[in-house]
């Protein structure tokens, strides 16, 4: 076997492969050997047909298959061979196989990138973390109080403000008409639906019209009248509680009001900190990548948008969206830049833990297997969970998470770290600032194309454009982070702000 060596990319290589004459005669009879009994060849009975009479029918069958052998057969040695490891599965160019001749076959393959490490010791970090004041414990407690508000059955008739649940049959002039069941409203006396509501009582029924104005943007009933047969079935309102020691005792093991605000104020201090160590982590990651550039394997990065697109289509499926109508090139696209820099982060974390000689245990393992168990209060006898998880791979996962863990505490030990305490309309600004950088919206002048410090309708040089952005060693550009996956916290609802903040993308762990 002779091998030839090509390289592509960094990561990209491809071996061309000599496969000597008895090897590919002995693959040619193998295939056939086991084709024969499958074929059916009038005037011969399953099997018995000549090998001379199934080259000739089957020909390029056979020597798709004799191919396809030898590639799985000889592909690992020759890449050994060549003095390379190949992380992904051949992808074959070209093949020629005859039965009694010389063979050869040239397959391309991925193999892991050479990572240069930057420094990484003593690095200066600015640590940026949310001010828990009395303003925010309150307004985390108001979010409390709304999200255990009460609907009342109302006796009576529909008054503004009233939630009414309606059975309605609407019919638009010269349209077909629709019914709809259980439609629940919050009556609005500014809309014409709503007014006609207001007096109703349970079980009652009404038929009107409302007219829609002509300049409706909906060109197929403006100008029209819409016919609605309403029949009122249900009637509450929305009674929030008062903030006070019997609330307190009503969300759970609090005396009083005091210790549940005590509580609050806990849990969102942690719940800050792991905001802003989180931050930190990104941050770090972000400088380490940008000082070290190194292509990605192309396989690698696929694989990552397999992953991010069911995941996508797990969170679409449980919205009640058929997958099938996403545009699942268009995602791809969109993710590309993640599943790159999700992929380089792997690599890079993965050469750090190598060169300081981060090992992970198998008591950590297990330490962090009962934890899981505890938190969830899974009753399965230890070594049978444990058993379970590797006969589906899920402790190499764990392994791969703790040991990003200990990377990062690694590096975080001897950076120079300060910290920064943001007052809310700071934090606002900074989480607003994320989210613009990760959809890729302009957030400065500069990345509108102009020059900062002016506005700019008034600075020479025509119209703005938008300017393409360029990663270079001055960039200030905030490069989204791939974020280390982090457990499950009790106080994950517990944002300062009452507001959902940008999700952290996940990094590859370091395995």
């Amino acid at each position: 076997m002779q091998v030839t060596l090509t390289h592509h990319t960094p990561t990209r290589k491809s071996v061309e492969v000599r496969v000597p004459a008895p090897e590919v005669a002995a693959t040619f009879q193998e295939v056939i050997t086991r084709m024969a009994p499958k074929v059916k060849i009038p005037g011969f009975r399953p099997g018995k047909a000549p090998k001379t009479v199934l080259l000739k029918r089957f020909g390029r069958e056979i020597e798709s298959e004799v191919a396809q052998s030898l590639v799985q057969r000889l592909f690992w040695d020759a890449a050994a061979a060549a003095g390379t490891q190949p992380i992904s599965q051949p992808a074959l160019e070209n093949a020629t196989v005859k039965e009694g001749e010389e063979g050869q076959f040239k397959v391309h393959y991925d193999v892991a990138p050479e990572v240069t490490l930057p420094p990484y010791s003593s690095i200066k970090l600015v640590k940026q973390k949310r001010r828990i004041d009395a303003e925010a414990v309150e307004e985390h407690l108001e979010g409390l109080r709304q999200r255990s508000a009460k609907f009342i059955p109302v006796e009576g008739v529909a008054e503004v403000g009233h939630y009414a649940t309606l059975d309605l049959k609407v019919k638009p002039q010269g349209m077909k008409s629709r019914t709809y069941k259980d439609q629940v409203v919050q009556l609005d006396p500014s809309r014409p639906f709503d007014a006609q509501i207001l007096g109703m009582g349970p079980e009652e029924e009404k038929a009107f019209d409302i007219p829609v104005p002509l300049e409706d943007p909906n060109k197929a009933v403006a100008g029209k009248k819409i016919h609605h047969e309403v029949r009122l079935k249900d009637l509450r309102r929305r009674e929030v509680p008062e903030l006070n020691d019997d609330f307190a005792r009503d969300l759970g093991a609090f005396d009083d009001l005091k210790a549940l605000r005590a509580a609050v104020a806990r849990d969102l201090e942690e719940a800050a900190e792991r905001d802003a160590q989180a931050r930190l982590q990104s941050r770090l990651l972000d400088g380490l990548l940008d000082a070290a550039p190194f292509e990605v394997p192309t396989s690698m990065v696929a694989l990552q948008l397999d992953d991010y697109c069911q995941e996508f289509a797990q969170e679409v499926s449980q919205q009640g969206v058929d997958p099938k109508r996403i545009n699942w090139a268009a995602y791809r696209q969109h993710r590309l830049r993640d599943a790159e820099r999700a992929v380089r982060s792997g690599y890079l974390l993965q050469a750090i833990g190598n060169a300081e000689d981060i090992q992970v245990s198998e008591d950590e393992i297990d330490a962090d297997i009962r934890g899981y168990m505890e938190e969830n209060k899974i009753q399965t006898p230890f070594p049978a969970f444990k058993a379970d998880l590797e006969r589906r791979g899920s402790t190499t996962e764990i392994k791969g998470r703790i040991r990003t863990d200990k990377i990062f505490e690694k590096l975080l030990a001897s950076a120079q770290v300060s910290e920064e305490i943001l007052d809310k309309e700071a934090f606002v600004k900074l989480v607003e600032l994320e989210r613009k950088r990760q959809a890729g919206e302009p957030v400065s002048r500069f990345d509108a194309g102009g020059l900062e410090g002016g506005e700019l309708e008034t600075q020479e040089g025509g119209d703005p454009v938008e300017a393409e952005h360029v990663h270079g060693p001055d960039c200030d550009h905030d490069h989204e982070a791939e974020k280390p996956r982090k457990k499950a916290s009790k106080a994950k609802e517990s944002s300062p702000e009452g507001e959902e903040k940008p999700k952290a993308r996940k990094a590859k762990k370091a395995e």
